[in-house]
């Protein structure tokens, strides 16, 4: 059997995805798109796995994501972790 992967992104990084071959890429413009997908999701119960953008997860913020874990522990949600995260501004 095998896993049925969903992924949310920022549309920088959409495209990358898109060739990774996941079942599914969503693109989010912010916090609040991402929670309404990840929501979706979750209701339809369609994946086995959800990468999350760091990103993304950063902007939702770790308690909420924490509380969705709880109330949803399956389809397991993972913070995908890219290198755009670690930028920081030198202004």
């Amino acid at each position: 059997m095998r896993l049925r992967i969903a992924a949310i992104a920022r549309e920088d990084l959409a495209p990358a995805l898109k060739n990774g071959g996941f079942d599914a890429v969503y693109v989010a413009g912010g916090a609040a798109e991402a929670l309404g997908m990840l929501e979706e999701i979750l209701r339809k119960r369609e994946f086995d796995l959800i990468l999350l953008d760091d990103v993304l997860a950063k902007e939702i913020g770790r308690s909420k994501l924490s509380e969705i874990k709880y109330k949803h522990p399956l389809p397991a949600i993972v913070e995908l972790k890219t290198a755009r995260s670690r930028v920081t501004s030198l202004s």
